[in-house]
Formats: C-alpha cells, structure tokens, sequence
C-alpha cells in the first residue's frame, strides 16, 4: 500500500535542515527532543524527560548536548549566583497553612513515618520546598527518605544530601530511582563479598577501592572465583590495588573466568594441578598410561616440569 503527506492545515512545523542532516545517525529520543523543542521551545531537561517519557533526565540532557554541538541548540548563560534561592529561602518561602495541594500533607505524614521521628516546622517547609520548588517526586522524596533512614541518617537534610547523589547519577522519576537503588544494593554485595576475600571490613574499604571493586563487578564482568584467583598470583601483595593491576591486565587479554585464565598457563602454588600434563615433544609417542600414583607425586611432577622449563 503507497502512501503520500496529508494536507497540512496550518499546524506543521518548519525542521531544519541540520535536524534533516542528523536524523540517520541520531538515536529515537534525541530526534524527539529535537523536534518537541521546535515544536513548543521547550529545552529543560526535566520538562523534556517528563513531556517525552524519557527513561532519565540525564538522557535529555545528552540529547541537549548533542543539538548543541550539532549547532541546532545554543546555550545560555546561567543565573548569577547571586539570583538563585538558597535552601533556606526557598523553605522559608513556603506557607504550609496556605498549600492546598493534596500531595503535601500526605507526604509530611509519609515522611516522617519513613524518617521515624516528627519533624519540626522548618523540617517541613524544606521537605515540601523539594517537592514544589525543587521538582521532586513525593515517590523520590519517600524513596530517598528511606535510603537516609536505612543509612541511619534521620533528618531532611541528609535526605536533601541524597537527592544531590541521586541527581548527580541521573535519577528524577520514581523508576530512576528504584534502579539506582536497585545497583546500590547490588554494589553493596559486592563490596562485602569483595572485602571479605581481602579480610577486610566493607566500611574499611576506601573510596578509590569501592570504585575499584564496582569496576570488577560492573565493568568487567569479573566475580568473587576471579578475584580469588588474582589473590593467588598476589602472592604476600594482597591489597586491592595490586590485584586490580591483575584483573586488569587479564581484561585487556579477554579473560573473564578462571578457566581461561588457567588455560593460558599462568598458575602457581595450589592451582599447580589445574594446567594438566605438559604434551610430548614432537616426534615422542605419548607414554602408556601409568598405573594410579599419590597426589604428591603428580605435585612433583609438574613442579619439576616448571622448573626444567624457567631452566631451559
């Protein structure tokens, strides 16, 4: 079935020919954020997300920075700092007797169930002032309230310090927020599991080695046999950093598991017997099978193969 443009009645919208230039290699949301800013003007990267049902603000904002260096967008210059409201302003601002919007007084009540304790008036009119002057969610603010909590931390203030991580890491919505939480957890475990192969407390763990253990997990794809594995070839340098060096180095060669990692012959001590027996020189048949012998001696042997090969 063919078919042709519809008569137009006054509503179309002029694009770009530098829209038109990049509509092959763009991605499916970055072609509509482009045209939802030609069609209303729109640029904010929280208005967009929410207008497009967008997965994240961070992914308006990329698609913002791609028209902007695409020339299609230019940007502006900030409020003077002097120009923008200080929490506390924006706190004060608030007249909770005066609000009349049904959300507010659920969330208070939410709130200070989830914190475990009541809040004062001050409490409240920050708590409030992320919701109407910040944008927040009442999902966000009741999420991140919880995390606060469980972190011990009871109070709106290091519930406002969390929505500044969450904010950082893309979260806006109440999905993005129950996914970040969702790797937290995932990170969680991994650093205790981590931590303990190093004998180590995970509170113990500095900021560089979480980010390093977070690396091993996430990026490459590496769990609890490799790192035990590494920790072998550390020999006495049982730290993290050194064993990052190794997983990094057996990374950059493509080895994700222990068994490719003993495949390539890097093994010593205890792992000694996972490599196998050497295979004959060419041009010698392969010896008869020898009867059954002690696990000390195959020990022997191979080690001795080690040696005449380091030797030779």
């Amino acid at each position: 079935m063919a078919y042709k443009l519809a008569e137009q009645n006054g509503d179309s919208t002029a694009v770009p020919q530098v829209v038109m230039a990049h509509v092959a290699r763009a991605d499916g949301d970055t072609v509509r954020v482009a045209l939802h800013i030609l069609a209303t003007g729109e640029a904010e990267p929280r208005a967009l997300a929410k207008a497009l049902g967008l997965k994240s603000v961070e992914a308006a904002r990329r698609a913002l920075q791609y028209w902007a260096g695409a020339g299609l967008l230019v940007k502006e210059r900030a409020l003077p700092a002097k120009e923008a409201k200080t929490e506390e302003e924006k706190a004060a601002g608030i007249d909770l007797a005066a609000l009349d919007d049904p959300y507010v007084a659920v969330l208070c009540e939410e709130a200070q169930a989830t914190l475990g304790r009541a809040l004062g008036r001050s409490e409240l009119q920050r708590l409030v002032a992320l919701y109407l002057e910040d944008g927040w969610g009442p999902d966000v603010l009741l999420l991140a309230a919880g995390e606060a909590a469980r972190q011990g931390r009871h109070t709106v203030a290091a519930l406002a310090r969390e929505l500044e991580r969450w904010r950082e890491a893309g979260v806006e919505t109440g999905e993005d927020a129950e996914r970040y939480l969702a790797r937290q957890t995932r990170r969680e475990a991994h650093r205790a599991e981590a931590a303990a192969l190093f004998a180590l407390e995970p509170a113990a763990l500095t900021r560089w080695e979480r980010g390093a253990i977070d690396r091993w997990y996430e990026e490459w794809q590496m769990d609890a046999p490799m790192i035990e594995e590494a920790l072998l070839h550390a020999e006495g340098k049982r730290t993290v950093r050194y064993v990052d060096g190794i997983l990094r180095r057996w990374h950059a060669e493509g080895l994700t598991t222990v068994a490719a990692v003993r495949g390539k012959g890097q093994l010593a001590g205890s792992n000694i017997l996972a490599t196998g027996r050497r295979a004959p020189a060419p041009g010698r048949a392969a010896p008869a099978a020898a009867p059954q012998r002690s696990l000390n001696a195959i020990l022997d042997e191979e080690l001795e193969g080690i040696t005449d090969a380091y030797e030779g």
